[in-house]
């Protein structure tokens, strides 16, 4: 095994074991807005691709990996924006002192 592929499998492992720490917060959290925060699996990805970028060099595959990862990093945080912005808006799983009422008027 060479130092690329050790470092590769050492990023693949990382980015498994923040993925696998995120899915124990979807457990321990009880609504959206906090599921959201801990649901941070843009790092575990970005590990994750890196690795496989690493394994498989800048050749067809690596340019596709390293596409994937740059849609992923721009579209992880505009979708975890507007599912914070909709869970506001209904006020699903919201306790009702904590809706300000306001939510709506932004729209």
């Amino acid at each position: 095994m060479t130092i690329r592929t050790i470092a590769a499998l050492g990023l693949i492992l990382l980015g498994t074991l923040v993925i696998a720490i995120s899915i124990l917060g979807l457990f321990r959290f009880r609504d959206a807005l906090e599921r959201i925060h801990a649901v941070t699996d843009t790092l575990g990805v970005l590990l994750i691709l890196g690795g496989l970028i690493l394994l498989c060099g800048w050749n067809g595959h690596g340019i596709k990996l390293a596409a994937t990862l740059v849609v992923l990093w721009a579209t992880n945080p505009i979708s975890s924006h507007l599912i914070a912005r909709m869970e506001l808006i209904t006020g699903r799983d919201i306790e009702p002192d904590q809706l300000t009422g306001e939510g709506e008027r932004e729209l």
